[in-house]
């Protein structure tokens, strides 16, 4: 009898524990897009009670009276190009490193796990150097290849780790019935790392899409600002802002990362953990 009191304790405290935390994950977000449909005069008042009305005014406003669709269409191009680069160049290194036999590509290796402990802010006065001697301030690649530099690491530690992971008699039999090693990297290798290249998108996507350090450096024109950086618009003359369309840009920007992280859960759960255990 004792014994079943302390189990049902355990397991009522640990869904205590559990719901207390979904409820301090989640509810930033939930009070987020419920404020995107609240008017100013509310938020003000009682920002935090729940909404006596909602309305898709604040919506009408930044898409009619701001460049936020400009902001999306700039953030979603950084973010396309910036993700086939990162999936092909890290998945053809990580394909390297753990499969073909040369000379010294465990260095090679841990030269690219390097660029984990280097921060955005050293490279920053470099790179604004480097780019204004080449003509490439206020240019898209100014954003992209700083962004596609930093999260090769990631992804290259988290393809390596999933390639050691599938049997060399794999490969080797597919050599042996006649294809290149091309042929094995584009017709086995990348269909079995799906979790794994979902994984690396998603993960790298919330980076990429949420960048506001290199676009507040290298971007100057409203044309080329991406979601993160237009954000600042909705502040107006000596700090007064617009709080209700301020929320529904938010709530607008943060739409695609949670569409797709929720949509790809699984399989980035999946795709951390493959090759994480040795058979």
């Amino acid at each position: 009898m004792h014994y079943l009191f302390r189990k049902r304790a355990k397991k009522s405290l640990y869904w205590i524990v559990m719901i207390a935390f979904l409820v301090i994950q989640a509810y930033p977000i939930l009070w987020l897009l419920l404020a995107a449909f609240r008017s100013n005069r509310e938020l003000l008042t009682e920002p935090f009670s729940w909404p006596h009305e909602l309305t898709l005014e604040n919506f009408i406003k930044i898409f009619e009276g701001s460049h936020v669709l400009t902001y999306i269409k700039n953030s979603a191009i950084i973010s396309v190009i910036s993700l086939v680069f990162i999936v092909f160049l890290s998945s053809m290194a990580s394909f390297a490193i753990a499969k073909m036999k040369f000379m010294g590509r465990k260095k090679i290796y841990r030269y690219f796990l390097i660029g984990l402990t280097i921060p955005y802010a050293v490279t920053l006065i470099p790179l604004f150097t480097m780019f204004s001697r080449v003509g490439l301030i206020d240019h898209r690649l100014s954003v992209i290849l700083p962004l596609l530099a930093f999260q090769l690491p990631v992804s290259i530690m988290l393809f390596t780790n999933f390639y050691r992971f599938i049997p060399d008699e794999v490969i080797e039999a597919a050599i042996i019935d006649g294809s290149s090693i091309y042929g094995v990297y584009t017709k086995i290798i990348m269909p079995l790392s799906l979790n794994t290249i979902l994984t690396v998108v998603a993960m790298n996507f919330i980076t990429v899409w949420n960048d506001y350090t290199f676009s507040l450096v290298f971007i100057n024109s409203t044309a080329l600002k991406t979601v993160s950086l237009g954000l600042t618009d909705f502040i107006g003359p000596r700090g007064l802002k617009d709080w209700g369309a301020t929320y529904a840009a938010i709530a607008t920007s943060i739409l695609p990362t949670l569409l797709l992280y929720f949509g790809l859960n699984k399989k980035i759960t999946s795709g951390m953990t493959l090759g994480a255990v040795k058979s």
